[in-house]
């Protein structure tokens, strides 16, 4: 592989990885869902009620706009995800105690017996893939996702403006 004067061949070899991994992220996404949305419990379930429902088991009661946060959207959005899972008995709103001007959305008990056979299913599917691995490539595989999601997590302090900042100075870079 030939490089420029101004970069290394690291950098180089960084850009081909890169290409390899680009076309991958959807497809492990895609392939995750797929197995939920055919599971009998997620019928007629969309990928981001999923979303709102993982979000609210991992982070209990919230707000609205605590979900939009969280799942990173719009506050309209999240407010028709709610509404979709509250009409079909799988998550319910109730006032904040602390702060009556305030509504909290959670879980119901079957939200919870879905999240439990979720994760059940989640469960099969890394096992699934863990059997097709080496005993030795599986370590690695697992720190891989784990040093995967730490490079992706921004910066506790980081804004949206300032992630936006930074991917575009790293964009920029690498077409240079």
């Amino acid at each position: 592989m030939t490089h420029s004067p101004d970069r290394s061949p690291e950098r180089d070899d960084d850009d081909a990885l890169i290409e390899r991994a680009l076309p991958l992220l959807p497809e492990i996404g895609k392939l995750l869902y797929a197995a939920v949305s055919r599971h009998p419990v997620a019928a007629g379930l969309s990928l981001p009620q999923i979303k709102a429902m993982g979000h609210l088991s991992l982070h209990g009661r919230r707000s609205v706009g605590e979900i939009a946060h969280g799942l990173g959207v719009s506050l309209p959005s999240a407010s028709e995800l709610v509404e979709r899972l509250v009409e079909r008995g799988l998550a319910e709103r109730g006032t904040n105690p602390a702060d009556r001007r305030q509504v909290l959305v959670w879980l119901t008990p079957e939200a919870e017996r879905f999240k439990t056979k979720l994760r059940s299913l989640r469960r099969a599917q890394l096992r699934a893939a863990l059997d097709r691995l080496e005993p030795a490539e599986r370590p690695v595989f697992v720190r891989s996702l784990e040093a995967l999601v730490a490079a992706l997590r921004p910066e506790p302090d980081a804004t949206p403006a300032v992630m936006s900042n930074v991917i575009d100075r790293v964009a920029d870079a690498s077409v240079r």
